[in-house]
């Protein structure tokens, strides 16, 4: 991976065969970010979907392989937690996408940090079982 950090904003690009959510986890803690969005676009051969029940208050989880070109990859980071979303295509323009469990980069991967003041923790709501902003 590499990277340039200017102010207010990270600007990363992956490489084939490095993973994502990893990478991310790497610039979490190398700028000690405690509040960032992000956005990215890029390709993967592996991605890991999710999609939460909120009446049975658990995700289920599939793993796809192929050629996907990442149509949107959007989501936050914080000091406890990175919550990503990830829409993928295929080569017949078929689309997948949900909650991002893990995807590993097949061609390039760019991501863009977006970094704020107030820091994204987290705590479980009651009524849904998530883990929602801490504000």
């Amino acid at each position: 991976m590499d990277h340039v950090h200017n102010d207010d904003r990270i600007v990363a690009r992956l490489d084939p065969g490095e993973t994502v959510l990893d990478s991310l986890e790497e610039l979490r803690d190398e700028y000690d970010i405690e509040n960032g969005f992000l956005s990215g676009i890029g390709a993967v051969d592996r991605v890991t979907l999710g999609h939460y029940d909120t009446d049975a208050q658990e995700y289920s989880e599939e793993e796809f392989s192929g050629q996907f070109e990442v149509t949107s990859f959007l989501g936050n980071i914080g000091p406890d937690k990175i919550h990503t979303h990830i829409q993928v295509a295929d080569d017949s323009f078929e689309s997948l996408g949900g909650h991002c469990s893990g995807a590993r980069v097949s061609g390039t991967f760019e991501i863009l940090v977006t970094l704020g003041e107030t820091p994204l923790t987290h705590h479980r709501d009651e009524r849904t079982g998530l883990d929602v902003f801490d504000i």
